[in-house]
């Protein structure tokens, strides 16, 4: 077995000393932040009694797994893996640190022998802490804690070690549950990890009162930064995930013990990175003061989440809470200790784009691509914005060139990859003057087409939403002689992308949009189909240049005029029929922008109301009564949509 690390290790622009041990690299720092609450912690003075020999071993570990994460962090992979692998098998934290980078892996290549390897590691994790964990005292006691779970009194009696294990226990668990279900689509794994998705939540929960309690007590001497990260992630997340949750879900989950507070979930995750006294500071870095941050095992994965919600989720689904600005700085800093992380140019990339910086954003993503070498996946997920990139701007040929290695590569979605195939070509073939070079463009286009349908699967039993959409629209363009009205912006919507469209090139597609409209034939049997999608398109394209100050009067006369077309037009259209329920939630965010709450909450009912009754009924032709393409996506937006609006209220009271 190979010797562990010794050494020091960081990322940081300033040298480390070499004569400095890994373990004093990583101690918890005292002062600003031992005084949080709750999960500041106070480290024990220097004269107090040596730790228990079993805690020292275990936070010596989980130094050398701070080192493999900083490498993994740092695009440096192989290296992660080689101070992990040796040592997994006996200890639980290096087992912990490669079942991480096992499932990230399996998540991205979504192959089942990548899913069984990850979900072997961690039911192996999850052994050796059940080992380690508090030991029942007989037969009756092993009965009752299973019935009423692990309570804060039996939390108190646990020795540091055996808290650790508590914790990666409902981590480990955690992770094996959400993969579980990919893997196993039967409706009994479902419920079985159900069942163990909220016996770590309950875990998570326990932990945190009593990080709470030695806070009140003052008993934190046995309190140390990698356990208060590790809580606050999970407990973070789990109040983030259920806070975004439609209400009809929610209701559910609280009957059976879940709860949500997304103020409480974002304050947990700034306090592990010391940010939460940084968010009210001056956004000038040379007014800022810079705070010892602490160096807990999961701080970094607490930032990127903070990251993911303000920058990446933010503009998907409108959320409450936002502050893009916080969290660039919270970006900055992972980039000045991580250069070559690929999560963290990716994340770097996103903020360009929404921006509409697209040439930042595209620099961002190549300089993402290149320092990832270890990991085709990391690469694909870049592959993917340039894509999204280059349909924006029209280099059609590009995208044509990206979709077509990622449905070689990626086992994502070979339906969508191959829509996206065939939509950047179907555009390349229209804007072709060249007959021959048409009529060779159309013909591949067609056979991408007729295989998108095919091309589908399904993920815990259940086909994907988006898939579905793609297919929709690959049989429609088949059935109306090989022609779509503007499926670049039709699916650069259904990806939320419209929003990173600059100035000038929607502009443009507001003359394209005019001049489709012109061109549409009245006889065609898909008449209204295309008029209420182009005007659907118009009315957000426009309220994006309002955002913009581009002509705001004319540009609101424009919107609703172009909704009042979809909502008069609505009941004959024959194919498309979510575009009226997305044209009422299109019309409830211009309404905010204009600071008419209660009518965009109006609106917002209209769909809620619809999906909690399960009848439709808008549009014609035999599916006009069935669910929607998107619904479930458009539900989601709607409930945050209803967060957003509330918080906006109470701001403005």
């Amino acid at each position: 077995m190979e010797p562990k690390l010794n050494k020091s290790f960081s990322f940081s622009s300033k040298k480390s000393s070499t004569n400095l041990s890994l373990k004093s690299s990583h101690t918890a720092p005292t002062g600003f932040f031992s005084k949080l609450s709750p999960f500041g912690t106070s480290r024990s003075a220097p004269s107090t009694p040596p730790l228990e020999a079993s805690y020292q071993a275990l936070l010596d570990d989980i130094s050398h797994v701070q080192v493999a994460l900083d490498h993994f962090l740092n695009s440096d992979i192989n290296e992660a893996e080689l101070i992990l692998k040796p040592h997994y098998d006996d200890s639980m934290y290096y087992s912990l640190g490669y079942s991480f980078i096992l499932y990230l892996k399996c998540v991205m290549t979504f192959q089942h022998d990548d899913i069984h390897t990850a979900l072997g590691v961690l039911k192996h994790t999850i052994e050796l802490a059940g080992k380690q964990r508090r030991k029942d005292g007989g037969w009756f006691d092993s009965i009752t804690s299973w019935v009423k779970g692990t309570t804060l009194e039996d939390v108190k009696q646990m020795t540091p070690v055996e808290r650790h294990a508590e914790l990666v226990y409902a981590e480990t668990y955690l992770l094996k549950a959400l993969l579980g279900i990919l893997y196993d689509e039967s409706v009994m794994s479902f419920l079985r990890e159900s069942l163990n998705i909220r016996s770590s939540y309950n875990t998570y929960m326990v932990l945190e009162k009593y990080i709470d309690y030695a806070k009140k007590t003052g008993k934190t001497d046995d309190l140390d930064d990698h356990f208060t990260s590790g809580v606050a992630l999970g407990v973070g997340c789990f109040h983030l995930i259920l806070s975004m949750l439609p209400a009809s879900v929610v209701k559910v989950a609280e009957f059976i013990g879940f709860s949500s507070d997304r103020r409480h979930g974002l304050h947990l995750l700034e306090v592990v990175g010391g940010w939460d006294e940084l968010h009210d500071q001056e956004e000038d870095d040379s007014k800022v003061t810079v705070v010892p941050a602490p160096n807990g095992l999961r701080r970094r994965m607490c930032d990127m989440i903070l990251i993911m919600y303000h920058i990446v989720l933010s503009k998907i689904v409108p959320l409450s809470n936002v502050d893009i600005p916080f969290a660039e700085r919270i970006l900055n800093d992972g980039l000045k200790h991580f250069p070559r992380g690929v999560f963290f140019l990716y994340f770097h990339g996103r903020l360009m784009i929404s921006k509409r910086l697209l040439a930042e954003a595209e620099q961002q993503y190549q300089n993402a691509i290149d320092t990832q070498k270890d990991w085709k996946q990391l690469q694909h997920m870049c592959f993917w914005e340039l894509g999204i990139i280059y349909l924006i701007q029209h280099r059609w040929e590009k995208a044509y060139e990206l979709y077509t290695i990622l449905g070689e590569e990626s086992n994502w979605s070979k339906a969508v990859y191959t829509y996206l195939k065939a939509v950047s070509l179907y555009m390349l073939a229209n804007e072709t003057k060249d007959e021959a070079s048409k009529a060779e463009y159309m013909s591949k286009v067609v056979g991408y087409m007729e295989n998108v349908t095919g091309e589908k699967q399904k993920i815990a039993g259940k086909s994907i939403p988006m898939e579905k959409f793609v297919a929709r629209k690959a049989r429609k363009f088949l059935s109306q002689d090989n022609y779509l009205l503007l499926p670049d912006l039709e699916i650069l919507n259904a990806f939320s992308a419209l929003d990173f469209i600059p100035l000038d090139i929607l502009t443009k597609n507001i003359t394209r949009i005019d001049t489709a409209v012109n061109e549409l034939s009245p006889d065609s049997k898909y008449y209204y189909d295309d008029l209420c999608l182009s005007e659907f398109l118009r009315a957000i394209i426009s309220r994006m240049l309002y955002e913009l100050n581009y002509n705001q009067k004319q540009m609101e006369v424009i919107h609703e005029q172009s909704l009042q077309v979809v909502f008069d037009h609505a009941d004959r259209i024959q194919l498309d029929h979510y575009i009226y329920y997305f044209s009422r939630y299109e019309k409830a965010l211009m309404l905010i922008l204009l600071h008419d709450y209660d009518e965009a909450e109006s609106n917002i009912q209209v769909i809620l109301k619809a999906n909690d009754r399960g009848h439709y009924g808008m549009g014609a032709g035999p599916h006009a009564k069935n669910k929607y393409s998107l619904a479930s996506a458009l539900v989601f937006k709607s409930h945050n949509c209803l967060t957003q609006i509330k918080a906006a209220k109470e701001k403005q009271h």
